[in-house]
């Protein structure tokens, strides 16, 4: 009789531990796609197949490194390899969703992962105590990384495909209104409709100078004249004046005071004024987000910034799968009607909200 192995695993288990393993390989994938965008390879291997050397120098780069991770990304199956050859290509579709202006380029998404890993320590203390992790400990990086991920759908869809889910704002942005972005960031979006509407005012809010400078740097190099950019929160509003339009992309559930903040971008807008919110598509039940993949590529990022950030500046804690109905009530209880719920144009995880101040009847809390 076979003694039994002491080592044997049951089934389970070693199906188990197989899918750990595709997780720390995907893992090692996603800091492949980092290097690939920041260091231009993934431009170099969609202007054709080519060696390693011959890749390498189009980018420039060392081709023993430059070898090692075409390894990789060969190895994971996203680079096609010809072994007789001993050449590397990149299907075009995949190129697509890797480099260039394409809203489908996914590359900048890797950095984020890669900003979040190098918090790991301070967040393990921020579970043992409950305290956030501030916004500082993601920069300088954190506003050119958000920047890079929206850029090229703002650039496609924010004029013709985000603003006419407010009927009507459009045309009033054309004959000229007030309007600010709250938690503006690096400022994209704003610059954007400030060239598309000369005859508007925008005022971007955001609490960080080094998100601010980029905003500014680029509304100059744009040669705008309607725009201005104010560091402070929300609260900074009511001393710049009153809006016809509020926007604020992907920045409730990062506050650490949302109902606070929302309330006062509410008494912000005059009777009758509008508002845009874009925020993570989720459910707020957990149980409808396991197995999406969305889902759970929204709730690490949640982890490993949005949360710790929130809690950092206030009780906060919304998460970033906070979800529509939690948004829902959030919106209506700090005083908007009308609210209305999108998926976002030319974004599979995001959702945009409008709404409007009551023209009359109670006024936002």
């Amino acid at each position: 009789m076979v003694p039994p192995d002491p080592f044997a695993a049951p089934h389970e288990t070693r199906r188990f531990v197989r899918r750990i393993l595709r997780a720390y390989a995907d893992s090692e994938l996603t800091m492949m796609i980092h290097l690939g965008h920041t260091t231009g390879l993934w431009s170099a291997l969609s202007a054709g197949s080519g060696t390693s050397k011959e890749i390498a120098d189009r980018a420039h780069l060392d081709e023993r490194y430059v070898r090692e991770w075409l390894s990789a990304v060969a190895a994971a199956r996203v680079v096609n390899y010809d072994s007789r050859r001993k050449l590397f290509s990149l299907a075009r579709a995949r190129a697509r969703a890797l480099c260039g202006p394409s809203i489908y380029n996914m590359a900048p998404g890797s950095r984020m992962v890669s900003l979040g890993a190098r918090n790991l320590e301070r967040l393990g203390t921020a579970f043992a105590t409950g305290d956030g992790v501030p916004y500082s400990a993601y920069l300088p990086e954190f506003p050119e990384i958000l920047e890079e991920m929206n850029r090229n759908r703002l650039d496609a869809l924010l004029v013709d495909h985000y603003l006419p889910l407010l009927p009507g704002v459009t045309e009033d942005l054309r004959r000229g209104i007030r309007a600010a972005d709250v938690g503006t960031g690096s400022g994209h979006a704003l610059n954007l409709l400030a060239r598309a509407f000369p005859h508007s005012l925008f005022i971007g809010i955001d609490p960080s100078e080094v998100a601010l400078a980029r905003a500014r740097a680029e509304a100059k190099s744009m040669g705008l004249s309607n725009v201005r950019f104010v560091r402070g929160r929300a609260g900074v509003l009511r001393r710049v004046g009153s809006f016809d339009l509020i926007m604020m992309f992907d920045a409730i559930h990062d506050l650490g005071r949302p109902q606070q903040t929302v309330g006062e971008v509410v008494r912000a807008l005059r009777p009758g004024g509008r508002f845009l919110a874009q925020e993570p598509r989720a459910s707020s039940e957990l149980s409808a987000n396991i197995g999406r993949t969305g889902a759970a590529f929204l709730y690490g990022i949640s982890v490993t910034y949005c949360l710790p950030v929130s809690r950092s500046d206030g009780p906060g804690g919304l998460g970033t799968c906070w979800g529509e109905r939690r948004a829902r009530a959030l919106l209506r209880s700090a005083g908007l009607s009308g609210i209305r719920v999108f998926e976002a144009p030319g974004n599979a995880l995001a959702l945009v909200y409008t709404a409007r101040r009551p023209r009359s009847g109670r006024r936002p809390r």
